[in-house]
């Protein structure tokens, strides 16, 4: 046999009696009903309102807003110092990239003009007999692969090379 639940009134417009007595006859007399409820849905209901209670003291309470405004200032000052730290990485990383890759160009080039100087050979008569090392050193085609691919590389120094041509 089920035990009988304890039970506590609430007064409710519009509610209806759980035991299903004579509610029909208060209710159309548009009197107040008496509810009855058990003792945990009772403590439910007078949480929810001490909830509602708080939330609009909080909502109202200037010592509450002034420490959501502390709190949201406190949050974008820390989202600015990470930004300008992720800033600060990103463009040293890119620094580095810049200094390596110029390093690598470097060596490219010094080691362009190194097989362009084998090529040419030692000049027999400084002065005199360059432009004739010169003109045999073009006519040799790794001489000529090399300067096709310096004019690839630089068209500064195409530029001034067609100049130089141009002159003589």
């Amino acid at each position: 046999m089920e035990k009988p639940r304890k039970r506590f009134g609430l007064s409710l417009l519009g509610g209806s009696d759980a035991s299903g007595g004579d509610a029909g006859n208060e209710e159309s007399s548009g009197a107040a009903v008496r509810e009855v409820i058990s003792r945990k849905e009772l403590a439910r209901q007078l949480r929810r309102q001490a909830y509602q209670r708080a939330k609009a003291a909080r909502a109202t309470d200037p010592k509450h807003l002034a420490m959501k405004e502390a709190a949201k200032l406190r949050r974008r000052e820390l989202y600015r110092q990470v930004k300008e730290q992720r800033k600060a990485r990103e463009a040293e990383q890119d620094a580095k990239r810049k200094t390596a890759n110029a390093k690598e160009h470097a060596e490219a080039k010094r080691q362009l003009a190194e097989r362009v100087k084998s090529a040419i050979g030692p000049a027999s008569e400084p002065g005199r007999a360059l432009a004739r090392d010169i003109e045999r050193a073009l006519q040799c085609a790794d001489v000529k692969e090399l300067i096709d691919r310096l004019r690839a590389e630089s068209p500064a120094l195409a530029a001034q090379h067609r100049d130089d041509d141009s002159s003589s």
